[in-house]
């Protein structure tokens, strides 16, 4: 009895920058699929088999597995040989997303505002705004370079830049835009905190945070035309892009608004 076994492994890394690794090894007369991730925050991997005289154990109208943060060797599945097959191929092709992509956004969680100075603070940008919110659920709070920003959401950090001084009005400076990024594991949404000051961020990748914890100090970095916070809650997709979402916030008034443009709000 001859087997024949050829592999193709395509692996394409959509989000997840090549920090997610998928691979098989040989096991007996099958083949198990292995993934390890480099991430601190859960990734999804979206796996197709195409496979000859084979069976697998996933069913691969649904192959999307979600992979924990910082694991090694973490089984998607095991093949082997079907009964009464004679010869099998094997081939695989993935895709990989930021956070547990499966899971399903929680619209009616109540943020906290993600600043911490008494006296109210206006919405310079409010939702798909004219300046650079087109097509983006994000709000720009009007603060100050040095002012605290604080989380409005607990979560796990799992980027950060600070480093960047330089800013300018138009788009080709945003590569120079200073970021922290929290997951959200309860709904694998994610926040970003944009344009912090040089140096400025509080945080580092990997830190647990709550809600209320200084995330780094806001200032005036990347494309801006002035200094402000970018906030904007979004969860990858599996188109490769990101939705952002409209977020209830907490104001003095009332547990639970959206924030409008030009309006003046405090904690």
């Amino acid at each position: 009895m001859k087997f024949i076994i050829p592999f193709f492994l395509i692996a394409f890394s959509v989000t997840a920058q090549e920090t997610v690794k998928v691979y098989h090894e040989q096991a007996g007369m099958g083949v198990n699929v292995y993934a390890d991730n480099n991430e601190v925050i859960p990734m999804t991997v979206d796996l197709k088999l195409t496979l000859e005289g084979m069976e697998s154990d996933i069913d691969n109208d649904k192959g999307l597995i979600v992979i924990p943060g910082k694991s090694k060797k973490f089984l998607l599945t095991k093949t082997r040989l079907a009964p009464n097959s004679r010869e099998m191929t094997f081939a695989m092709d993935s895709k990989v997303y930021m956070g547990d992509i499966t899971l399903k956004p929680d619209l009616n969680y109540v943020y906290a505002l993600p600043f911490s100075k008494e006296d109210k603070v206006q919405i310079y940008q409010g939702y798909n705004g004219s300046f650079s919110h087109s097509g983006e659920k994000a709000l720009d709070f009007g603060l100050d370079i040095g002012d605290k920003v604080l989380a409005a959401r607990g979560g796990i950090v799992y980027k950060v830049i600070d480093s960047n001084s330089k800013s300018c009005k138009d788009k080709s400076c945003m590569e120079y835009n200073n970021v922290v990024m929290v997951y959200h594991e309860a709904d694998g949404t994610s926040a970003e905190y944009v344009h912090l000051d040089h140096n400025g961020a509080n945080v580092k990748v990997g830190d647990v945070i709550n809600k209320g914890d200084v995330v780094g100090r806001s200032g005036n970095t990347g494309w801006s035309s002035g200094p402000h916070l970018h906030f904007m809650v979004y969860q990858f997709t599996k188109k490769g892009d990101r939705k952002s979402f409209k977020t209830l916030f907490a104001t003095d008034e009332k547990n639970g608004v959206y924030l409008k443009e030009k309006q003046f709000y405090e904690r």
